[in-house]
C-alpha cells in the first residue's frame, strides 16, 4: 500500500530491513507473495525519501521497494444475473439473483458489486443475501452497492435480492443490471450483466375482456328475446387476426382480447364470419362491430342472425326509358306488389340485372335509382324488419361491350 510520508533512509526504521551497506523497504526484491495480506505493513510501497550524503553508503542506500502497476482487471471477474420470472405485472415481486466468480488468479480486494435496477421498480429492504446471509447493500437512488468484499481465487459469491414493481410502470422490457468494481482502481473488474423481464398487463385491472353471443333473431328486433336461441360453431375473428368459435349455446369469451389506452381507452373491432352461418342465415345486426374499451372492464358484443327468405326481382333493359334510370309508367306498380310481398315475412330483396349492350355506368345508375326509391318507399311501408337489399348483375355477352 502506499505511504504518503517520505521514508527516511538515513535512519532506517525499526520496521525495515537494516543490511551493513544499504537499508530495505520490504524484504521481498520482487512483489509479495500471495502469503501476505494486501494492504498489510508487507505490501508498503514508497514514492518519496529523504537521503543523507553525510555519510556513505550506508544513509544513502535502500532496496526493495517494489513500486506496483496498476493491474488490468478488465473480465477478472465472471458475472452473471438472472431473474426468476420472466413475465410480471404491477406489484408483483421479481427475485433476482447475481454470481461472481474470481477468474483471475489472485485474490481480489476491496471489491464491490454495484446492481442498477429500472425506473419504476423498487429494493425490497430486509430481502438481500450474500451467500445465504442477510446483508443490506448501500441504496442510493436505483443503484444497490456490496463494499470491502473479498474474491479468493475461484471463489463463487452468490447475491439473491427482491425487486418490486411499481404501479407506475408501463408494459414493456425492463432490464436489470449489475458490475463488478475494483474500489481502489476505480474501475470495472468484470463485464456487465443484465437480466430482462416483462411486464405484460394485469389480467384484472389492465385487460378488457370480450364476451358475447350470436343468436336466432327471429323477430329481428337485434335483441336476444325470450325463445330465442343461440347459434353454436359461429367463427367470429378480431383485426389481429385471433379466432373464436361460439359454444353450443351460442357464446364466446376473448380473455384479455386488448389492453386499453390508460387515459383515452381504446376502439375493438370484431367481426362475424358469415360463411360460418347456417344455410340460409344473415347477420342482422352490424357486422363487424366497433365499441370503445376501458381498461378493466369487460365488453359485451352481441350479433343477431336470422333466417330470412330472399324475394328476387330480375330486372333488364326494358323496364327503363331509353338511355335513362326512371322505370317505364307501366313497371312503377310492379314496386307497391313487390312491398306487399316484402311485407308478408322478413325477408332478403336481390335485385338483379340482365344487361345485354347498355353501358356499365348505366346498369349501376339504374340499379342505384331502383334501390333508392325502394329503400325510400319501405320507411313507410310497415315492414316492421330492416330491408336488405342486395344487387348482382348478369350480363348476357359475358361482360360489358367493348366501345
Amino acid at each position: 500500500m502506499p505511504t504518503p510520508s517520505a521514508y527516511p533512509v538515513s535512519t532506517c526504521p525499526d520496521d525495515a530491513i537494516a543490511a551493513t551497506d544499504h537499508c530495505e523497504a520490504v524484504t521481498w526484491p520482487e512483489m509479495p507473495p500471495l502469503s501476505v495480506s494486501a494492504g498489510s505493513t508487507g505490501t508498503n510501497y514508497y514514492l518519496h525519501m529523504n537521503f543523507d550524503n553525510s555519510v556513505i553508503p550506508e544513509d544513502s542506500q535502500i532496496f526493495n521497494n517494489p513500486i506496483p502497476l496498476d493491474p488490468e482487471l478488465d473480465g477478472a471477474v465472471a458475472i452473471t444475473k438472472t431473474a426468476a420470472l420472466g413475465s410480471v405485472t404491477k406489484g408483483e415481486l421479481v427475485p433476482y439473483t447475481i454470481t461472481v466468480t474470481n477468474v483471475y488468479g489472485v485474490p481480489l480486494e476491496d471489491i464491490s458489486i454495484v446492481d442498477r435496477f429500472p425506473a419504476g421498480f423498487k429494493y425490497v429492504a430486509g430481502s438481500a443475501r450474500l451467500d445465504g446471509r442477510a446483508v443490506e447493500p448501500e441504496v442510493e437512488g436505483r443503484v444497490l452497492t456490496w463494499n470491502e468484499l473479498t474474491l479468493d481465487i475461484n471463489r463463487v459469491l452468490v447475491i439473491k435480492l427482491l425487486l418490486v414493481v411499481g404501479a407506475g410502470v408501463g408494459e414493456g422490457d425492463y432490464v436489470n443490471r449489475a458490475q463488478v468494481y475494483n474500489r481502489i482502481l476505480g474501475r470495472a473488474a468484470s463485464g456487465e450483466a443484465t437480466a430482462t423481464v416483462r411486464v405484460t398487463p394485469d389480467p384484472d385491472f389492465d385487460c378488457s375482456d370480450v364476451l358475447g353471443k350470436v343468436f336466432d333473431d327471429r323477430n329481428l328486433n337485434g335483441y336476444q328475446d325470450p325463445g330465442e336461441t343461440g347459434l353454436p360453431n359461429i367463427r367470429l375473428a378480431t383485426a389481429r387476426g385471433l379466432i373464436v368459435t361460439t359454444d353450443e349455446h351460442g357464446r364466446y369469451h376473448i380473455t384479455c382480447a386488448l389492453v386499453p389506452d390508460e387515459d383515452r381507452g381504446s376502439n375493438f373491432i370484431l367481426k362475424l364470419d358469415e360463411r360460418s352461418l347456417p344455410t340460409g342465415y344473415r347477420v342482422i345486426t352490424e357486422n363487424p362491430r366497433v365499441v370503445r374499451a376501458t381498461r378493466g372492464k369487460a365488453v359485451r358484443m352481441n350479433f343477431g342472425a336470422s333466417l330470412h327468405r330472399v324475394v328476387a326481382m330480375d330486372i333488364a333493359d326494358g323496364a327503363f326509358e331509353p338511355e335513362t334510370a326512371r322505370l317505364r309508367l307501366q313497371w312503377r306498380g310492379k314496386i307497391d306488389q313487390l312491398l306487399t310481398v316484402l311485407t308478408e315475412a322478413p325477408s332478403i330483396l336481390r335485385l338483379s340485372y340482365l344487361a345485354d349492350v347498355e353501358e356499365k355506368n348505366l346498369v349501376a345508375a339504374r340499379l342505384k335509382a331502383l334501390r333508392t326509391e325502394i329503400a325510400g318507399r319501405w320507411k313507410t311501408a310497415a315492414g316492421g324488419y330492416r330491408l336488405t337489399v342486395e344487387t348482382e348483375v348478369f350480363w348476357r355477352r359475358g361482360g360489358p361491350p367493348q366501345r
